[in-house]
C-alpha cells in the first residue's frame, strides 16, 4: 500500500504541475492576444494618418508622403501602406518593388487579415473602403509580424523560465515541507520499535504531534490493559502451581504408605505424580522466565533464549546438556510477541531437553526471505511413520518419558497464530528429531 507521505508527494506535485502548465497555457493565449490588439490598434493609427494625408480631387489621388512617418521610407522597414483606386495604385517606398493582392471594400467597409509580405514574412493587413468623385478607394495599411514575434519570444521565454525556477522551487518546498511534517512519524516508529524490543512499557504521549496523540492514548489504553490481563493470568498459573504442591506432597506420602502393602501400584502413582511435579516446575520456571515481560514486545534474541535455556538447565540439572546457538547476526528479534515467543522455543526446547543425550541445537537464518527456526537434539529421534502425530493433542509416543506430546500441540497452535509452518524431520547433524518453523513474511 501506498504510503501517505508518497501519496501527499504526488498529488501536490501533481496539483502543481497542472496549475503551472494551465497558467502558462493561459498566460500565453493572454499575451498573443495582447500582440495581436497591439498591432490591429497600431494600424487603426497607421490607415487614420494615411487617410488624412491623402487627397482626392477632381478624380485626382495624391498621398503627401513628407507629412507621414518616417518608418515608410526605408525600404522593407516594416511598415507599409498602399492604395488602390481603379487602375491607380500609390504604395509607400518602404514596399519597393512589392505589391499587396488587396481586394476591392465598399465605402466604409474594412477588411483584417494576414499574409505574406516582402521577403516573405507574415504581414498584419487592415483595408478601409473610401469614397470618392468617381467611385471607391481601396486604402490598405500593413505591418511585418516577424520582429513583434521575435520580441513576442523573449517576452514569453522569460516569463517561461521565471515560471519553471518558481515550479521547482515550489516541488522542492513541497518535499522539503512534507519531509518536515512527517518527521514526528519517524519518533512514533522509533517508539514503537522500543517497545518491541522491550525498553520501554508505553508510547510517550508529549512527544506525540496532534494528530496522532489520540492513537497513541488508545494504543498505550490497549497496552495497559493487556498488561494487567497477562499479569492476572501469569499470578493465576503460579497460584495454581502453588496450590498444587500441596496436594501433591500429601498424595505422595500416601503412595509411601501404600508402598509397602502393593509395591506395583504405588510405583506406578510415583511415576505419574513425578510428572505432574516437573510440569508444575516448568510451568512456574516458565512464569518466573517472563514476568517482566511488556504486552508489545517482540523476543528479542539470543538475549530470552539465553534465559529459557538457564531454566531448562535448571530443570534438567541431573543432565549434562550443551546447547549451541547458530543465529545469523541480521537477526535480532522474531516477529511474534515475547510471551508467545518464549511459550513457544520453551516447549521446543523442553522437548529437546527431555529427549537429549547431550547436544541440543538451535539454529535461526533467512532463506530467500523466509525466516527459518530449527531446534535438534542427539536423542533417538522418532520413526518416519510416527512424524505426523507428533502434534496431536495429548499423544505421546512414549508412555515412559514426558514429552512429544502437549507441548508440541501447544508449538501447533502458537505456529498456526502467527502463520507458521512447522515441520519434523531427523537432525541431520546431531541424529535426533528436528523440529522446523518457517516463516514466510517476518519483518525481523
Amino acid at each position: 500500500m501506498m504510503s501517505i507521505r508518497l501519496k501527499l508527494t504526488i498529488w501536490l506535485t501533481s496539483l502543481v504541475l497542472i496549475s503551472s502548465l494551465v497558467s502558462l497555457i493561459y498566460m500565453e493565449s493572454m499575451l498573443r492576444q495582447a500582440f495581436h490588439d497591439s498591432i490591429i490598434d497600431r494600424l487603426h493609427e497607421d490607415i487614420s494618418e494615411v487617410e488624412l494625408v491623402t487627397h482626392l480631387n477632381n478624380g485626382e489621388i495624391s498621398i503627401q508622403t513628407q507629412e507621414l512617418s518616417g518608418f515608410y521610407k526605408p525600404a522593407y522597414s516594416g511598415r507599409y501602406y498602399q492604395l488602390n483606386a481603379g487602375e491607380l495604385e500609390l504604395r509607400s517606398r518602404s514596399l519597393w518593388d512589392q505589391h499587396l493582392d488587396v481586394a476591392k471594400l465598399e465605402a466604409g467597409e474594412t477588411r483584417v487579415w494576414q499574409a505574406k509580405g516582402p521577403k516573405k514574412h507574415d504581414i498584419q493587413l487592415l483595408s478601409l473602403g473610401i469614397p470618392y468623385d468617381n467611385g471607391v478607394a481601396t486604402l490598405t495599411v500593413a505591418q511585418d509580424l516577424s520582429i513583434g514575434r521575435k520580441v513576442f519570444r523573449e517576452v514569453y521565454g522569460s516569463k517561461l523560465l521565471g515560471n519553471l525556477a518558481m515550479l521547482i522551487a515550489m516541488i522542492v518546498g513541497i518535499f522539503i515541507i512534507l519531509h518536515s511534517s512527517f518527521k514526528p512519524i519517524a519518533g512514533v516508529k522509533q517508539a514503537l520499535a522500543k517497545l518491541r524490543q522491550g525498553e520501554a512499557s508505553s508510547l510517550d504521549i508529549e512527544q506525540m504531534p496532534a494528530e496522532i496523540k489520540p492513537l497513541a492514548e488508545t494504543y498505550n489504553g490497549l497496552l495497559e490493559y493487556t498488561s494487567v490481563q497477562i499479569q492476572r493470568s501469569r499470578n493465576n498459573l503460579g497460584n495454581l502451581s502453588h496450590g498444587l504442591k500441596t496436594p501433591l506432597a500429601v498424595m505422595r506420602q500416601q503412595v509411601e504408605v501404600l508402598g509397602l502393602k502393593d509395591p506395583e501400584t504405588a510405583q506406578v502413582l510415583e511415576q505419574q505424580l513425578q510428572q505432574i511435579h516437573n510440569m508444575i516446575e516448568r510451568k512456574l520456571a516458565t512464569a518466573r522466565a517472563t514476568g517482566d515481560m511488556l504486552p508489545a514486545a517482540q523476543m528479542v534474541v539470543p538475549r530470552d533464549i539465553d534465559a529459557l535455556r538457564n531454566t531448562l538447565c535448571k530443570v534438567y540439572h541431573y543432565k549434562q546438556v550443551q546447547v549451541k546457538y547458530d543465529i545469523a547476526p541480521q537477526i535480532t528479534r522474531l516477529p511474534m510477541h515475547r510471551e508467545d515467543g518464549m511459550e513457544l522455543l520453551g516447549n521446543l526446547l523442553d522437548n529437546a531437553f527431555k529427549w537429549t543425550e547431550s547436544q541440543v541445537l538451535l539454529r535461526i537464518w533467512r532463506q530467500q526471505q523466509q525466516l527459518m527456526l530449527t531446534v535438534e537434539d542427539d536423542g533417538p529421534g522418532v520413526a518416519e511413520a510416527d512424524l505426523h502425530k507428533l502434534t496431536r493433542r495429548g499423544k505421546r509416543l512414549d508412555e515412559e518419558v514426558a514429552g512429544h506430546g502437549l507441548g508440541l500441540s501447544i508449538v501447533k497452535d502458537i505456529a498456526e497464530q502467527y502463520q507458521l509452518e512447522i515441520a519434523f524431520d531427523r537432525s541431520p547433524a546431531l541424529g535426533g528429531l528436528r523440529i522446523m518453523l518457517t516463516h514466510t513474511s517476518s519483518n525481523a
